[in-house]
């Protein structure tokens, strides 16, 4: 009775050791879109947003934010952004955050699906209502973290040429961190999402709260 209660002590530490061996070769990822509530959450903005901001001629620390999220086509101005997404109770939204200061508007916009994994992130800069530039990550995550399953990015960025037209300048794949990496392999769903574009109008194409801008 001893031995079988060692042997099957045996196999339980095995179980553990394995399982355990299994949990360490799953790496564990970082939501994007966690990552930028809680910088809001802290007031510590992302390395991203201050690079973007400091290029639009915006001091997110000085200026005031404004949010808003949306189920739908009717943007619901908020206080708190966790609190607004909570009042939802969808898995498809879309989350705006705006500061204003003075002709320029600096905004980042979130349209997600949750039930896919799909984060998008849009950084958008205007002067005088017109896009100056803006910059897009397409995240594609996986819904359940397995070994080999990793998540990726889709980041591009355009500017205003000579003649004041827009032009994408860069494309390139990134993980979550926004650190480059090689173009993976990709179905033919997930290829032809590449050629989706965010909207590259003027501000007022964005249809945000006429109170953002009182």
């Amino acid at each position: 009775m001893k031995r079988c209660s060692l042997v099957l002590i045996g196999f339980a530490g095995l179980g553990s050791f394995i399982s355990s061996a299994q949990s360490a070769s799953v790496q564990k990822i970082s939501d994007p879109f966690e990552r930028y509530l809680k910088s809001i959450d802290t007031n510590k903005r992302e390395p991203s947003l201050r690079r973007f901001a400091t290029e639009c001629g915006v001091d997110v620390g000085r200026v005031r934010a404004k949010y808003a999220v949306a189920a739908g086509d009717d943007w619901q101005p908020v206080l708190n952004m966790r609190k607004g997404l909570r009042s939802l109770e969808s898995d498809f939204y879309t989350t705006v955050e705006v500061w204003p200061a003075g002709n320029g508007v600096l905004v980042e916009m979130w349209p997600n699906s949750d039930d896919v994994g799909s984060e998008v992130r849009t950084l958008y800069c205007f002067a005088h209502g017109e896009l100056q530039f803006a910059e897009v990550i397409e995240w594609n995550l996986p819904i359940v973290e397995e070994p080999g399953i990793l998540p990726w990015g889709y980041s591009r960025r355009w500017e205003r040429d000579q003649k004041r037209d827009l032009k994408q300048v860069k494309a390139v794949f990134v993980d979550e961190y926004e650190q480059v990496i090689r173009k993976p392999k990709l179905d033919s769903e997930e290829e032809q999402s590449l050629h989706w574009n965010p909207a590259l109008g003027p501000l007022s194409e964005q249809k945000l709260p006429a109170s953002f801008f009182q």
